[in-house]
Parts: C-alpha cells; structure tokens; sequence
C-alpha cells in the first residue's frame, strides 16, 4: 500500500531529500577530490597500501548492495539506510580521530573506511526505491536535474575550499578538522534522512521470499533486463572519454597542468547545464529524445576530438575546451535520463533489488570503460602513431576512435530503452504507469 502526501507534505520530502545528498556530499567529496589519499599519505601509509585503501569503498559496495537491497525490500527501506548513516557517523569518526591512535592510527582509519564504505551501500541500497513514490512522474526530470547540479555545485565548492584550505597548510591537524566536519555533516544527515518519508512500507508476506528467489524475479524482469544491458554497454564506451582526452592533452599535446585543470572544469560546467537542461527535456519530451539526442552526440564528440588535428595552435585550446563541454553536456543530460527511466520502471516488489541490479551494472560499464584502456596500452597492441589526412595521431586517439564508433553501433540498441518502444508520450508519464 502506498502512502499519499499532501502538497505541503511533498514539498518538505523533496527538500529532505536535497539536504540528504548534499550533507552526504561533505565526506564523500573527500574520496572523489582526492582528500583522503593526501591524508592517508600525511600519515605516513605508503603508496601501495593506500591505493589498496582507496578501492575499499567500490569493492565493498559490489559485495554488499544487492544483500543490503535485499534486507531495505524486507525491512524497510528507511530502517537500513538510517542504521547505515549510523554506521558512517562512527566510520566518517575514527577517520578523523584516527591519526591519534600512535601505532594503531592507520588500522583505525582503515576500519573507518570500512564502516564508511558500508554506509554507502546501506544508503545507496534503497535510495532510489525511496524516492520513486515521493517525486511526482510529471516533474520527475526537474527535480532529478535540480538535485543533481546542487549536488554537484556543494561539490565543487567544496573541493575548492579544501584545495584552499590545504594550500596554507597541509599538516594532520588540518585533514583531521575536514574529516570532523565531514562526521558533523553525517551527524546532521541523520536527521535529515530520518525526515524522508517512506511511502512504500514493506509488505509482511514479501519477507518470506529467499534472496536467490528475489535475485532470479528480478532478472527476469525484462525491461529492466534490456535497460540495464544498453546503460552497461554505453557506460562502456563513455564514461572513460574523459580520461583520455586529459591523457591525450597532457602526454601528447603537452599542455600545462593549469590547461588541463580548466579544461576538467569546463567538462564539469557542460555537465551541470546537461542536468538543467536535461532534466527541463526530461519532463517536456520525455526520456526518448534525450537517450537518443545524447547518445548521438556522444558519439560525434568522440570523431570530433580526432579531428582536432586540423585546428591551428592557437584555437586548438578552446576547440577542445567545446568538446568537453559537449561531452560533460551530455553525460550529465543522459544521467539525468537514465535516473528518471529507472524510477519508472521499477516494480512494484523487490524495487531495491531491482534498482541496485541497475546500479551495479552502470558501474561495472563505467569501470570497464578506464580499464579496456589500460589493458589495451599495457599490451602494446597499438602502433605508436597512425595519421588521418596526413596528420599524426597517437594510441589515446586510437582508443577514442574505436569508442567513438562503438557508441554509434550501439545506436541498434536504443530499443532496449524501455521508453523507446512506446508512442510519443512523456517518458516520465508514461513509465509512471508500469
């Protein structure tokens, strides 16, 4: 049975919401802005065992999201996300304290990672089955872009308050104050998650049903099936673009550290009005014309980055500078998309398993994406250079062209898309009624 709100009702759901994420943005900031490796090398940890740290937290969630999806389907949704959040208050603290500890401090941090990384998988678990019911089908769009470019703007905020505050001094002391913040920030989040309300409470018989037996329904769900096959197949083959054109920009043009740093920005800025923008396409045209929009437009990205040989030295800077706005663009569009198709087509039972299935299959793609490049270089299967109209190019050009053509077969599989194989009406409407 599914629980109505009121407007006024709705409305202070959706600002919980929005408050959630950008509380939780405070620590996880420090993961993805490179914080806590600076920290844990402050501390003394070498470099190996700190990169064998720093996967703890993607590990840990391709074992225990599915189980902890499990648990918030039977449970209750809100139930293992706030005894999550609990544990990462502990885990955001030991992180913080933990260079006190003398001989112990680095096993102290690493058991905070731990906990830390465990809260991320009990949140993440039954995130979006929570929000399903709680944000209206019609500005679903909206909202999730809003939401979105908030989050991304505290976290580029943030990291620049830290890359500030590091810059004047980078003692212990001070990477222990940013982690307490962070704990604060947590301690704060669990207020604020505590207000959302679930509107979908478990039903008693479902908590009979074996995982094995929820995990087979689940796949057998075949719009969910397909959906997750393309986002898995198109992650592959995007999310790492980026990456090379950075690679390809410092390694082979030779541009400064300051050129690669804005060029980084202007792909996060390009990102930021994709979601806007994104999510006003959303609602108005459905999710149909942005996958198929974007999916496009990735794809001539990626030509387009070849072709940069043709452009003189002096514009090349701000060529790349469009392509990587386009390219944040849409990303950033085509996330917002993919969010609100999953919201849509999320059943009616077993909602947590069935959205942590989707996430765990984006990731894999997006993890993919940066290592088929790294296996492909370490294997030198590459020539060195190759030419296109008499102009040189490199191995990252190689790479970037096979993606590039990759996207534009997977144009055959936009109908996998569940939104695609319906008529003309708002994907966000339509989908609603799955």
């Amino acid at each position: 049975m599914t629980i109505q709100l009121s407007s006024r009702e709705e409305k202070a759901a959706l600002r919980c919401i929005v408050w959630t994420q950008c509380l939780g943005i405070v620590a996880v900031a420090t993961i993805v802005n490179g914080t806590l490796l600076l920290y844990l090398t402050a501390i003394g940890i070498s470099a190996v065992r700190t990169m064998i740290y720093l996967v703890i937290s993607p590990l840990t969630n391709a074992v225990l999201l599915l189980p902890a999806a499990y648990l918030a389907d039977r449970y209750g949704k809100k139930r293992i996300g706030q005894l999550g959040v609990t544990i990462g208050i502990f885990g955001w603290t030991l992180i913080s304290a933990g260079a006190f500890g003398g001989h112990l401090s680095e096993g102290l941090i690493v058991f905070g990672i731990v906990l830390a990384s465990v809260c991320s998988s009990m949140t993440g678990a039954g995130w979006f089955s929570l929000l399903s019911p709680i944000i209206p089908a019609e500005t679903r769009g909206r909202f999730l872009g809003r939401l979105r470019l908030i989050f991304s703007f505290v976290s580029l905020i943030l990291s620049a308050i830290f890359a500030w505050i590091l810059s004047l001094d980078s003692g212990v002391i001070i990477y222990q104050g940013i982690y307490a913040v962070a704990t604060l920030a947590f301690i704060a989040r669990w207020f604020t998650f505590r207000l959302i309300p679930e509107l979908e409470p478990p039903a008693i018989e479902t908590r009979s049903a074996s995982f094995r037996k929820v995990l087979i329904e689940v796949v057998q769900l075949k719009s969910l099936a397909g959906f997750c096959s393309y986002i898995f197949l198109l992650g592959m083959f995007t999310a790492g673009a980026a990456a090379l054109f950075a690679m390809t920009e410092k390694r082979v043009l030779d541009f400064s550290d300051t050129w690669i740093i804005l060029l980084s920005n202007v792909n996060l800025v390009g990102g930021m009005l994709g979601m806007f923008l994104g999510g006003r396409m959303v609602d108005g045209h459905g999710t149909r014309l942005v996958f198929a929009g974007c999916h496009m437009l990735l794809a001539l990205t990626l030509f387009a980055f070849l072709l940069r040989v043709f452009s003189g030295p002096s514009f090349l800077p701000f060529y790349l500078g469009g392509l990587h706005f386009l390219l944040g663009g849409a990303l950033g569009a085509i996330g917002i998309a993919m969010t609100t198709e999953l919201l849509g087509i999320l059943p009616k039972k077993n909602k947590s398993v069935a959205a942590s299935m989707f996430v765990i299959f984006q990731t894999s793609g997006v993890a993919l994406s940066g290592l088929i490049p790294a296996w492909i270089l370490k294997a030198d299967i590459l020539r060195t250079s190759w030419k296109l109209g008499g102009h040189e190019l490199s191995p990252f050009d190689a790479i970037l062209l096979g993606y590039g053509l990759m996207t534009l077969v997977l144009v055959a599989t936009l109908g996998l898309v569940p939104s695609m194989l319906r008529k003309s009406e708002p994907a966000s409407l339509g989908l609603n009624r799955l």
